[in-house]
């Protein structure tokens, strides 16, 4: 005889949850995924400002007056003071899904210098994998003045619009 007084789940109403849950994440999970894209790109804005910041404390700090050639030497503080200007994981170029890289540019001639110094820099940061860890591009230069646009996932340059 079955006992009829046990208590549980049908095989039928499991299947129903199941797929309610199915359901409901197949909807959500764009949007997650849409929201990680922007807090990466976000972070990538704010990445450039603290590159700008830490080239203009860099060149405060160097003798004779001069910016960084890479991120590695913003990351060390290698030739002005050994103090580093930013962390260890933008100094690799790596962070939040993008890919960062400091151009020196415009050298200055210094007689009996043994490194070189530049009065010009720039930097560009871009999605790592495009439309998966952001779509936007950004620049930004000694100006301080960010740019930046989806150009499918390529560096940029002073030539994107300014973003607001």
């Amino acid at each position: 005889m079955l006992n009829r007084s046990e208590k549980g789940f049908t095989l039928i109403e499991l299947l129903i949850v199941i797929a309610i849950i199915g359901i409901l994440a197949a909807g959500a999970i764009p949007n997650l995924l849409r929201a990680r894209m922007s807090a990466n790109e976000a972070a990538a804005a704010a990445a450039c400002k603290t590159i700008a910041a830490a080239q203009t404390d860099y060149n405060n700090n160097s003798s004779p007056h001069s910016y960084a050639e890479t991120l590695s030497q913003l990351a060390t503080g290698f030739h002005a003071g050994g103090i580093p200007y930013i962390d260890p994981d933008l100094g690799e170029g790596l962070r939040n899904g993008y890919m960062y890289e400091v151009t020196a540019g415009a050298p200055i001639l210094v007689p009996g210098e043994i490194f070189e110094s530049f009065n010009a820099w720039s930097a560009t940061a871009w999605p790592i994998v495009y439309a998966s860890t952001g779509v936007r591009t950004f620049y930004i230069d000694e100006s301080g003045v960010i740019r930046g646009l989806d150009i499918a996932g390529i560096k940029g340059d002073y030539t994107l619009p300014t973003v607001d």
